[in-house]
């Protein structure tokens, strides 16, 4: 009786190489593990044409253990071996935790390129004889276009290559005939993916000093690899068209304010949280905390991040940085495990908590091993999100036990250990934000009753720093314009500051024997003068930002100009489409014709709704002449802009605005900005298929307008956070709506402050969901 067998077709390959790996960086990564496992302490990835796909080249070379020919034929060209997986799974030289397990990480070249040519030489000193080592070739195109792996006639030749002596040991990948081009965008993701596939330097610290921080480190030099006492490290090198660009983790490291770090180990987790040296010299109220908490007794790993406030904000080469560098990333035997803090991934939920989380976090802690506290109950006021955060979790194989990752390598199955991990470092960040709304709270009840020193600045209260020399010549320009970089001069900064310390130094004498008691004018002075710089400070720190906004809008009217010409093109395509389908006979020609004039016609009325609204905006007289403006007519206006994503989401509008509720004199512009900020936020959150309402009334002395709609609610007690600049509650920007500056309600603030009104979220008017109110006084602002 004959054994029956399967039967592999060549396909499997591409299966596995190509379908299991998602994107360029893990299938490099994979290959650049196999050199870690090899006990290599370099590996460098080198590209050269990868704009000439012919002609391209990418290498990945190690100075590891290398393969014999025979380990070569047995292990490398075995798929899905075991190789891996039995004994102790470690490496024969350094004993480093085996990274790979499935024994397909050498096909992800198939992902990237037609051919790959193999060179190794073994080391004789690890493997043992005198074996010759590799050359080899894989066309994977020529393998896939045959029927069976088990009978190849080509696309694979292995020829044994004798040692020669004093020939380094190590393996040579070379992938040629790539399989598309790379564009310069694809490349720069691909460098920064792979720069972060190790943790940088500044993460890796032994002390203070090294770490910046004030205090002495909880966790010292962290646990990133679980290797043998010997083992020299490892490197990853990147060269020519991947040579990496400027790192700006230490100027970025002079904006970080906390250091966080966990430990876990011996079923306890400690957390410390300390003051980076900078941040302490501004603030002295900012000093070193610790924590202790119970935890799995099998669980043994370490974390550290930073914390920069205000993260989203940052301009020039640090908003790149900011992108992507920010969130704390996972590395698992010091690889990067992805996709854990990409951009736009919440795996701790940093930004869900951030924009609807509770407002004081419930965090089980040893009391009798841990810090007092100042306690907060609007704690979460000083959350941030997770831009803000930069740094790592560092995971090894034996402190996981029963981490198991996805099966595109990107991920962990959400089994109990990858909770309980995720659970840890979640009580980090809210300790963190716990520390800094006591700091801050401490701040605001010392700064009640005690002065600013002179010399003395804080975070909250930041000093402005006099200009050693005139920034431009005021020579020749009128006195005031409003997007010039405006301050005092030199001479009135002077003034200001002699005028403060004076007072200061009088406050200052309170207490002492014999000091004249302090009158009550004196104490105001005292108290007014500080409170001038803060707010000058304040101001100045905005004009960056409204002259960058400034810039958009001048580029937004050369826009209205563009989109008129592109309304009369594609009015004209949608002319002559008509005409053409009056003489197509054949059936499929004209529903081909149908769906390409239904696009021309959707394409014109999107170009012409945008053109009017602009134009509403834009022109003239709705930016110079105040009005009393028909409310009812702008709420219509800024629907015909959202009929789009209103329609989309197949919400209904219902307008309770009566014909004749005018405002008091405003510009025009100013109510299409308000309402197209409100109403925006309101088909960004209804429900679909939801409803919005729109209910205006007059009170007399003032009229009011709600907007409201059946999505998620709002918290009223942490609504206030809603309006703070600069700090956007979206985390995916919508193509149409496009938020994502975090200015919407802000800006209406601002709006409704200029004219002695009000906004502010109300109790839903229409059951579940959210109401806002806006209030603007029949009185307008003088003219």
């Amino acid at each position: 009786m004959s054994q029956e067998g399967f039967i592999v077709d060549t396909h499997l390959l591409r299966e596995l190489g190509d379908l299991l790996v998602g994107r360029d960086s893990t299938a490099i990564l994979e290959l650049v593990k196999n050199g870690y496992d090899a006990d290599a302490t370099v590996v460098r990835i080198d590209a050269q044409n990868l704009a000439h796909p012919d002609d391209a080249v990418l290498t990945v070379e190690d100075n590891g253990n290398g393969m014999t020919a025979a380990r070569f034929r047995s292990a490398f060209l075995r798929i899905a071996g075991r190789d891996k997986e039995e004994g102790e799974r470690l490496s024969p030289k350094y004993k480093r935790a085996y990274t790979g397990q499935k024994g397909i990480g050498r096909l992800a070249s198939q992902k990237l390129a037609k051919v790959l040519e193999v060179r190794s030489v073994p080391d004789h000193a690890v493997v043992g004889g005198d074996e010759p080592g590799v050359e080899a070739r894989i066309d994977w195109d020529a393998i896939d276009k045959q029927q069976t792996l088990n009978d190849l006639k080509e696309g694979l030749s292995v020829t044994d290559v004798p040692a020669s002596p004093g020939t380094p040991a190590g393996t040579v990948l070379s992938m040629r005939s790539l399989k598309r081009t790379w564009t310069s965008s694809e490349i720069g993701k691909f460098v920064d993916e792979m720069q972060s596939a190790q943790p940088p330097t500044l993460l890796l610290g032994s002390d203070s000093e090294s770490l910046a921080i004030a205090g002495e480190s909880l966790i010292g030099r962290p646990t990133v690899r679980g290797t043998a006492e010997d083992d020299p490290g490892f490197e990853l090198e990147l060269s020519g068209e991947l040579a990496p660009g400027d790192d700006f983790w230490a100027k970025a490291a002079e904006d970080f304010q906390w250091c966080i770090e966990i430990d876990v180990s011996g079923g306890r987790t400690r957390y410390r949280i300390s003051p980076t040296t900078t941040y302490a010299r501004s603030e002295p109220l900012a000093r070193a905390y610790s924590f202790e908490a119970q935890a799995d007794p099998a669980l043994r790993f370490q974390a550290r991040f930073y914390m920069m406030p205000g993260a989203s904000s940052r301009r020039g080469p640090l908003k790149g940085f900011v992108r992507s560098t920010s969130g704390i990333r996972v590395y698992l035997e010091g690889f990067r495990v992805l996709p854990y803090a990409e951009y736009g991934d919440d795996w701790l939920e940093i930004d869900r908590e951030y924009r609807s989380g509770p407002r004081f976090y419930t965090i089980e802690l040893d009391e009798s091993a841990s810090d007092d506290l100042d306690v907060d109950k609007r704690e979460a006021l000083n959350a941030i999100p997770s831009n803000g955060y930069f740094g790592a979790v560092f995971l090894t194989t034996v402190g996981a036990p029963g981490l198991e990752s996805l099966i595109n390598r990107e991920g962990f199955v959400p089994g109990p250990t990858f909770r309980a991990i995720r659970e840890i470092v979640q009580d980090g960040v809210r300790l963190s934000v716990r520390v800094r709304r006591s700091v801050f709270n401490q701040r605001e009840r010392l700064d009640a009753i005690t002065p600013i020193e002179p010399g003395e600045e804080t975070s909250e209260h930041p000093r402005p720093t006099a200009p050693t020399e005139p920034v431009f010549d005021p020579a020749g320009r009128t006195p005031f314009e409003v997007l010039a970089p405006h301050g005092p001069t030199e001479e009135d900064d002077r003034k200001i500051a002699a005028a403060a310390e004076a007072a200061a130094k009088v406050a200052a004498r309170q207490g002492v024997e014999g000091a004249e008691p302090l009158d009550e004018r004196t104490q105001q002075l005292a108290a007014g003068f500080n409170a001038a710089r803060g707010a000058l400070q304040a101001v100045q720190s905005y004009q960056p930002e409204l002259r960058i906004l400034a810039g958009v809008g001048l580029q937004l009217g050369a826009f209205v100009h563009d989109i008129n010409g592109m309304l009369a093109s594609a009015t004209t395509i949608r002319e002559l489409l008509r005409g053409l389908l009056d003489r197509v006979i054949e059936p499929a020609q004209r529903n081909t014709l149908q769906v390409t004039l239904r696009t021309a016609d959707e394409l014109a009325h999107t170009l012409a709704r945008q053109s009017s609204y602009l134009t509403d905006v834009l022109s003239a007289d709705p930016r110079r002449r105040r009005s009393q403006v028909k409310v009812h007519e702008r709420v219509e206006s800024v629907l015909r802009f959202l009929a789009g994503p209103i329609s989309a989401k197949g919400i209904t509008v219902r307008v309770e605005v009566g014909s004749d509720l005018r405002t008091a004199p405003m510009f025009p512009a100013e109510v299409m900005i308000m309402l197209t900020n409100l109403l925006t936020n309101a088909v960004k959150n209804a429900a679909e298929g939801g409803n919005i309402w729109i209910d205006g009334q007059d009170l007399g002395n003032a009229l009011e307008v709600i907007i409201s709609n059946d999505g998620a609610a709002v918290d009223l007690d942490e609504a206030e956070r809603w309006f703070l600049p600069f700090e956007s509650t979206t985390t995916v920007v919508d193509d149409v709506l496009g938020q994502g500056l975090g200015l919407g309600l802000p800006i209406v603030r601002a709006l409704t402050d200029d004219y002695r009104g009000d906004v502010r979220f109300i109790e839903p008017t229409h059951g579940p969901g959210t109401s806002i109110k806006v209030v603007l006084p029949k009185k307008g602002k003088a003219q």
